[in-house]
C-alpha cells in the first residue's frame, strides 16, 4: 500500500509539473519610429539667402501650426512637391514660434509625409519679410508665392492654396524654360523693401483715398465672425463693398492701421447707402 501511495503521489507531481510549463506568447509588433525632419532655424538675412535660384521656377508657402487653413492645405502642397521634384524648387517657411522648431513643427511636417525643405522664420519684423516677399502680401496666412527663374512673381495667393492654379502655372514656367541651364546658378539680388509701417494715421490717409478712387473696402483681421458666402456676395452686387482679410497672421500695427481705416470708411457708407448698412460690416 505504502508503495502505491508513492506512485500515485510521483504520478500526481509530475502531472502538475507537466501542466505548469509556460505558455510562449507571441512576440510584440515592433515599433515603427517616423523619421525626424529637420526643421532650419533663419532671420531675414538668412531668409533672403534661400532666394538664390538654380535655374528652376522657386515655390515658397509661408504658413504656421497654429493657422487652420495652412494645416488644411498641406497635403495638396506634398502632392504639389512630389508632382514636380527635381523640376522645380519647393521650400516652407513656417512663422511659428521658434520653441516650437524640435517639436511641433517637425510633427506635423512628419504626419503629412512632407520632403520639401523646411525652415522657421524668427524675426522681430514682420512687415520687413512681408515687403521683402510680395506688395501684395498683406500679412495674411497661408501665403504661397511662385518665382519664376529670373525671380520675378508668377503667381501668388493669400490663402488656402488653388492646386490647379498652381499647376497651371508651373506648367507655364517650365515650357518657356525648356528645363534648360539646369546647372546654372543665379542670385537674385532683389532691390531692399520699402518697410510697411502700419498706423491708426495711415488707416485715415488710405481710406481716405480709396474713398475718392470709390473703392469701397472694410478691413477685418485676427478673429472675427464667420460670415456667410451669401452676404459676401450680396455686399459685392448691391453695394461694391469687398471685404479685405489678413488671414490668421496679423502685421505689428495692423490693429490700429484698420481701426483708423474702418472708421472713416464706415461714416462714409452709412452715408451714402444709410446706417443699416453697418449691420453687414460691423467688426
Amino acid at each position: 500500500m505504502l508503495f502505491g501511495g508513492l506512485l500515485v503521489l510521483v504520478l500526481s507531481l509530475t502531472s502538475q509539473a507537466q501542466s505548469r510549463q509556460p505558455v510562449k506568447r507571441p512576440s510584440p509588433p515592433k515599433l515603427i519610429s517616423t523619421p525626424a525632419v529637420k526643421v532650419t532655424l533663419v532671420d531675414e538675412v538668412a531668409f533672403r539667402k534661400l532666394l538664390v535660384l538654380n535655374g528652376k521656377p522657386l515655390l515658397i508657402n509661408f504658413w504656421a501650426t497654429w493657422c487652420d487653413p495652412c494645416r488644411e492645405e498641406f497635403p495638396d502642397l506634398v502632392k504639389i512637391d512630389n508632382e514636380y521634384k527635381g523640376k522645380i524648387d519647393f521650400i516652407t517657411v513656417s512663422l511659428d514660434d521658434p520653441e516650437d522648431i524640435t517639436v511641433a513643427v517637425p510633427k506635423f511636417l512628419a504626419s503629412m509625409k512632407a520632403e520639401m525643405p523646411a525652415y522657421l522664420l524668427k524675426t522681430d519684423d514682420e512687415s520687413a519679410v512681408i515687403s521683402s516677399v510680395s506688395k501684395d502680401w498683406q500679412g495674411g496666412m497661408p501665403f504661397t508665392i511662385l518665382l519664376n527663374a529670373k525671380g520675378e512673381t508668377a503667381h501668388f495667393r493669400q490663402g488656402k492654396v488653388n492646386p490647379a492654379a498652381v499647376r497651371s502655372e508651373i506648367n507655364k514656367l517650365l515650357a518657356e524654360n525648356g528645363l534648360k541651364n539646369k546647372s546654372s546658378i543665379q542670385i537674385v539680388n532683389l532691390p531692399i523693401p520699402e518697410r510697411l509701417i502700419y498706423s491708426y494715421e495711415k488707416g485715415l490717409e488710405q481710406a481716405k483715398r480709396d474713398l475718392a478712387a470709390k473703392k469701397y473696402t472694410i478691413k477685418i483681421y485676427g478673429l472675427t465672425p464667420a460670415i456667410p458666402q451669401e452676404h459676401l456676395a450680396e455686399l459685392k452686387a448691391k453695394y461694391d463693398i469687398e471685404l479685405n482679410s489678413t488671414g490668421c497672421f496679423v502685421p505689428k500695427g495692423y490693429g490700429e492701421y484698420a481701426k483708423g481705416y474702418n472708421e472713416i470708411m464706415k461714416a462714409e457708407l452709412s452715408k451714402k447707402f444709410g446706417r443699416d448698412i453697418l449691420q453687414w460690416i460691423s467688426f
